[in-house]
């Protein structure tokens, strides 16, 4: 079973096939963790999304086309879809927590006013740094972050080259890390 392809794998696997379970696993399982860690940025919840990716992997592989690609393709978009999904989820209850982090407290002065300051100071500076990025740069990160598209995805919806595109985030990603380092060295 260790030299099937995957499209055999997942067909065994749609026929209830543990052993062939345990080998896309064997094989996928560190790429995979890679995908939703690289989406995710968080190890803890990069391990939930395996669990689930091969739990829906698992459950759907009935539902895998061999005609509309290859089944390493629909795998990787298994999990990186779950991932995106967490990433979202996140970013909600971040944005919720943030929300109710703004508004007034009937306290007569807030717990920690310097904290509070440098947090702030620091988000404008993050959005600062982003709006200062070139336009194409700023682009191609809001598609890949705020849309959740893949690289080809951005690539094909700017009609621009591959390279290109990954260059451009690789750049943007580089500029706004630098400002968020800066932060880092700046807190007391």
């Amino acid at each position: 079973m260790s030299e099937a392809s995957p499209e055999d794998l997942l067909s065994a696997i749609a026929g209830g096939s543990r052993e062939s379970f345990s080998t896309l696993y064997d094989r996928f399982s560190a790429s995979l963790f890679g995908i939703a860690y690289g989406v995710t940025r968080n190890h803890a919840e990069a391990q939930e999304i395996l669990q689930e990716a091969f739990l829906a992997i698992w459950n759907k592989a009935d539902r895998y086309d061999p005609k509309l690609g290859k089944a390493t393709t629909w795998i990787i978009q298994v999990t990186r879809n779950l991932a995106i999904d967490h990433l979202r989820k996140r970013q909600r209850q971040d944005a919720g927590r943030e929300r109710l982090r703004d508004e007034p407290s009937h306290e007569s002065s807030p717990k920690d006013p310097v904290g509070r300051l440098i947090s702030k100071e620091a988000a404008a500076r993050v959005r600062r740094a982003l709006a200062d990025l070139p336009d194409d740069q700023r682009i191609a990160l809001e598609l890949a972050f705020y849309r959740g598209m893949s690289q080809s995805q951005i690539a094909e919806h700017l009609h621009e080259p591959l390279g290109t595109v990954k260059s451009r985030i690789r750049r943007a990603m580089e500029r706004v890390r630098s400002v968020v380092t800066d932060l880092a060295q700046d807190v007391p």
